[in-house]
C-alpha cells in the first residue's frame, strides 16, 4: 500500500501527495495567508517597530483572476486589504480588497437574534477554524456560531452562512464603513428577497435566498471612532461622518443557509443586476467555487515546477497566485464602463482637478481594466502578465489608450515616474500589439514632451524643468525630515530617464529616428545627478550645486528621493549599467561600492514603506529590487547569486508563522520578485525583451507563454553557480536570454559548478 502524506500550513490543506506520482493540483500549494501577517522582531525588520508594520499587506479574498470582486474578511478597515491575521475579530465581509488602503466596499455581516449593535457586532474567529484557498475563504464566527463561507465571480460574489444553533438569521449592510474612510450610501428594497443601492459610486444588487422580513436601522454612537489605517502615517483616530448608522436585513424563518448573491457595478444599478443575473445568478455554491478554482488552477498550470522542497513550491506558486490579481476589471458583463473624462491640457493652463465631469455608459468595445500601479508592478508583475496572459496585457494597454484619450491625452502616472511608457514598450517588445499602436506612441511621446509643473494637471509633473536642465531640481529646504514633501527630484530624474529609455526603444521600432535619437541622449540624464565625490546620486539644486548637507543613510519619503535613501536610488539605472560604472574609477571600485550597498548596516531608522534590509538594500520596498543582479555587469555573478539565494530563503515567509513578506507587496511587484528569482530569469530593465540569468530554485521549469510553444529552464548539476549557460542547445551570449528565443520553444540549460 503506497504511502499517503498531507502537510497542514496555517489552515491550509497541501496536497495529498502520494509518493511515486507527481499529480497534484497546483492551487493545493497557494497559501493565501501569506503576506497577510506583521513582523515585530527588529532583527528582522531593521528597527524597532512603533507601530503595526506593513509585510505584504495582502488578503485572503475569495476571488478570480483579475476580478473586480474580491470577497475579503475585514478585521481592520483601512489596512490595506483590510484583513490582518494577527487581530482576532472580524468585522464584516467586504466585496473588494486590495494593498493600499483603498477598496473594502459594501461590507456585509451575518448577525442573529438581538445579539449586536451598530457599535458592537464584529465576531471573533481562530485560525484553526478558518480555510483560505484559491477562489474560496471559510471561518467560523464564533460570536454567533454562523460558518461562513465565501466565494466569486468576476464580478458578483457569493456568500454561505450556515447558521448552527437555528437562531434567527440577520444580514448587516455596513455601509458607512470602507478602505477610504466614511462613506455615503443608501440601500433599498427591490424585491421579497432583494436589496439593491450604492456606497459611494459603487453599485450592487444582492439576491438572497431568505424572504425578506424587514429592514431596520441600528443606531450608531456619533461620537464613535473609525479605526484609520496602520503604520505611521494614520494620523490617529478619526470619526465617521454622514448617515453613519446600520441598516439591518432581518428573514423569515428558514432551516436553510443563507446564501447572498451580489452583483457590483461601478456604471449603474441595473449594470450591478446585470452582472449579478448574467454570471451568478441560477449557480448554486459549489458551482461557482469549483469554477473559480478552475480558473485559477488552468492560470497556475502555465507554470510548472520539478524540484525544490515542499516549502519552496508553497511560496513559489503563493507568489505566482499574486500576479493575477491586478489590475482589476471595470467593465461590467455587457461591456459597459463609467469614465471620466477631463477637457484637454492647453500648453500653461492651470486645470482645476474638479474640472473632470463623468461620461454616461460608455462600450469601448473590449474588456476593459484599472489602470495599473505603475510605479510598483512595472518591475515585475505586469511583464509576468506579459508573458503569461497577454491578451490580458493587450487589454490593459488598451484601456489605457481609452482612458487617455478622455482625460485630457495623457498616460497615467500612478504613484510616481512614468512608467505606462516603459509597460507599453516592453509589452509592444513582447509582441503584444492588438491596440492602436501610434494612439499609445502618442500618448508616450505627450507624457514626455509636456513641460508641466507642478502644479499642472498632467504627466510628469516638474518635467518642465526635466527638459530645460536635464535634472529635476531639488528645493533648498534646511533640516528636511523623511516626511518632508519637495520634488523628489533624483528620484524623478532616474525614472524620467528610464522612461525616455523606453520611448526610444518603440520609436526605435517603430522607425521613428528622429525621436529614438532624442529620446536615446536624454536616457543619460542619470548622469547630471551622480556626484563623483559620494559615488551617489544626490539632490541638486536648480542653480547646479549639490543639495548641502548630505547623510547618504537617511530615507525621505519626497525629499531628493522618492521612498529611499542614496544607497537605495542610486543604483537605477537599468538601460545602462555600463554607463553607470564608467561614472566610477573603475570597474572595481563600482565592485566595491556595491559591496557597501549589501554591507553597511541599515540605522535603525522606523519608517514607513521600508523594512527588512541587507545592508541598506531594502527588501520591503521597490526602488532597489533589481540591485541584487548589479554584480553581472562587473563579471560577478556568483556574488550576485549569493544575495539572491539570502532573499529568497530569508526575506519570503518570515516571522514566527512564516507568513509575513518583508514589505508591502504592493500588486505583486514583491512577490513578482520572487517569482523570477526563483525560476532564475529576471526582467532587469522590463522595457527590455530579455531577462537576466541565475541559477533557479527548482530543477526544471516548464512555462506556457502566450503562444504556443513551451519555454523549458532546465537547472543542470547541483551547484550554487553558474558554470555556463546554453539557448536552443547554443552558447547563451552574455547573462541575457531573449524573450523571441523563449517564445519560439528554444530550452534554457543552466549548468551549475
Amino acid at each position: 500500500m503506497k504511502k499517503i502524506t498531507r502537510l497542514v500550513l496555517a489552515g491550509v490543506i497541501l496536497p495529498a501527495l502520494t509518493l511515486g506520482q507527481a499529480k497534484v493540483r497546483l492551487t493545493n500549494y497557494v497559501n493565501p495567508l501569506i503576506g497577510t501577517t506583521v513582523l515585530t522582531d527588529s532583527a528582522e525588520l531593521g528597527y524597532n517597530p512603533p507601530w503595526r508594520t506593513w509585510n505584504g499587506l495582502v488578503g485572503p479574498a475569495a476571488c478570480v483572476p483579475f476580478g473586480m470582486v474580491e470577497a475579503v474578511p475585514i478585521t481592520t478597515y483601512g489596512s490595506g486589504s483590510g484583513y490582518e491575521y494577527e487581530v482576532n475579530t472580524i468585522k464584516a465581509f467586504a466585496q473588494t480588497s486590495g494593498t493600499d488602503w483603498e477598496g473594502e466596499n459594501i461590507p456585509i455581516m451575518p448577525l442573529e437574534g438581538k445579539n449586536f449593535t451598530a457599535d458592537d457586532f464584529a465576531s471573533t474567529y481562530t485560525h484553526a477554524k478558518e480555510t483560505a484557498r484559491p477562489g474560496y475563504y471559510q471561518v467560523l464566527l464564533d460570536r454567533y456560531n454562523i460558518n461562513a463561507e465565501l466565494t466569486a465571480t468576476k464580478r458578483a460574489a457569493y456568500y454561505k452562512f450556515t447558521y448552527k444553533g437555528g437562531q434567527d438569521k440577520k444580514l448587516a449592510f455596513d455601509l458607512v464603513h470602507a478602505g477610504g474612510g466614511s462613506s455615503t450610501w443608501e440601500i433599498n428594497k427591490a424585491g421579497d428577497n432583494i436589496v439593491v443601492g450604492r456606497q459611494g459610486s459603487l453599485y450592487f444588487y444582492a439576491v438572497m435566498n431568505h424572504k425578506i422580513k424587514s429592514i431596520d436601522i441600528s443606531k450608531r454612537n456619533p461620537n464613535q471612532p473609525d479605526i484609520p489605517r496602520s503604520g505611521q502615517g494614520a494620523g490617529g483616530q478619526r470619526k465617521l461622518t454622514g448617515n453613519i448608522d446600520m441598516p439591518v436585513i432581518s428573514f423569515e424563518k428558514s432551516d436553510k443557509p443563507l446564501e447572498v448573491k451580489i452583483g457590483l457595478s461601478s456604471v449603474s444599478p441595473d449594470g450591478a443586476k446585470l452582472n449579478c443575473t448574467t454570471e451568478i445568478a441560477n449557480k448554486n455554491f459549489n458551482q461557482v467555487y469549483k469554477e473559480a478554482d478552475e480558473s485559477w488552477e488552468k492560470l497556475l498550470n502555465q507554470v510548472k515546477v520539478t524540484g525544490g522542497t515542499q516549502k519552496q513550491k508553497v511560496m513559489f506558486y503563493s507568489c505566482l497566485y499574486r500576479q493575477f490579481w491586478y489590475p482589476c476589471v471595470t467593465s461590467d458583463v455587457d461591456g459597459k464602463v463609467a469614465i471620466y473624462e477631463r477637457r484637454k491640457h492647453v500648453p500653461g493652463e492651470i486645470v482645476s482637478p474638479a474640472a473632470t465631469h463623468t461620461l454616461k455608459d460608455t462600450i469601448p468595445g473590449f474588456e476593459t481594466y484599472q489602470s495599473p500601479g505603475f510605479w510598483d508592478v512595472f518591475r515585475t508583475q505586469l511583464v509576468v502578465v506579459d508573458m503569461l496572459q497577454p491578451e490580458v496585457s493587450n487589454n490593459i494597454i488598451k484601456s489605457l489608450i481609452f482612458t487617455g484619450e478622455h482625460s485630457g491625452g495623457f498616460l497615467p502616472t500612478s504613484f510616481h515616474g512614468d512608467f505606462a511608457s516603459s509597460y507599453i514598450a516592453g509589452s509592444y517588445l513582447r509582441g503584444i500589439r492588438g491596440y492602436d499602436v501610434q494612439k499609445a506612441y502618442h500618448l508616450m511621446l505627450n507624457n514626455a514632451n509636456t513641460p508641466t509643473s507642478s502644479s499642472v494637471r498632467g504627466a510628469r509633473p516638474h518635467n518642465g524643468e526635466y527638459l530645460r536642465l536635464g535634472y529635476v531640481p531639488e528645493a533648498n529646504i534646511p533640516h528636511p525630515t523623511t516626511e518632508t514633501v519637495s520634488t523628489a527630484g533624483t528620484t524623478k530624474t532616474l525614472e524620467f530617464a528610464y522612461s525616455d529609455y523606453s520611448i526610444a526603444l518603440m520609436a526605435k521600432a517603430l522607425g521613428d529616428k528622429g525621436t529614438y535619437n532624442t529620446m536615446m541622449k536624454r536616457s543619460k540624464n542619470y548622469k547630471n545627478v551622480f556626484d563623483p565625490q559620494t559615488e551617489l546620486m544626490r539632490g541638486r539644486l536648480a542653480d547646479g550645486k549639490w543639495y548641502a548637507p548630505f547623510d547618504p543613510q537617511y530615507p525621505y519619503y519626497e525629499f531628493m528621493y522618492r521612498e529611499a535613501n542614496a544607497w537605495q536610488a542610486s543604483f537605477f539605472v537599468p538601460q545602462d549599467p555600463h554607463g553607470l560604472i564608467a561614472l566610477y574609477k573603475s570597474p572595481k571600485d563600482f565592485e566595491l561600492k556595491v559591496d557597501s550597498l549589501f554591507s553597511i548596516p541599515w540605522g535603525g531608522y522606523a519608517k514607513d514603506n521600508l523594512s527588512c534590509f541587507l545592508g541598506q538594500f531594502c527588501m520591503g520596498n521597490q526602488p532597489d529590487i533589481n540591485y541584487p543582479y548589479l554584480y553581472y555587469f562587473v563579471n560577478k555573478p556568483a556574488k550576485s547569486q549569493a544575495v539572491l539565494n539570502t532573499l529568497m530563503s530569508k526575506y519570503f515567509g518570515m516571522g514566527p508563522e512564516g507568513l509575513a513578506l518583508a514589505g508591502m507587496d504592493d500588486h505583486g511587484s514583491l512577490t513578482g520578485f520572487y517569482v523570477f528569482a526563483a525560476m532564475g530569469i529576471y526582467p532587469y530593465s522590463p522595457a527590455d525583451p530579455e531577462y537576466i540569468v541565475s541559477v533557479p530554485v527548482f530543477d526544471k521549469i516548464e512555462m506556457q507563454l502566450g503562444g504556443d510553444k513551451k519555454f523549458t529552464i532546465t537547472k543542470k548539476g547541483g551547484g550554487k553557480n553558474i558554470d555556463k549557460i546554453t539557448i536552443g542547445g547554443a552558447p547563451l551570449k552574455g547573462w541575457f536570454v531573449d524573450y523571441d528565443d523563449m517564445r519560439k520553444g528554444k530550452g534554457l540549460d543552466i549548468y551549475t559548478k
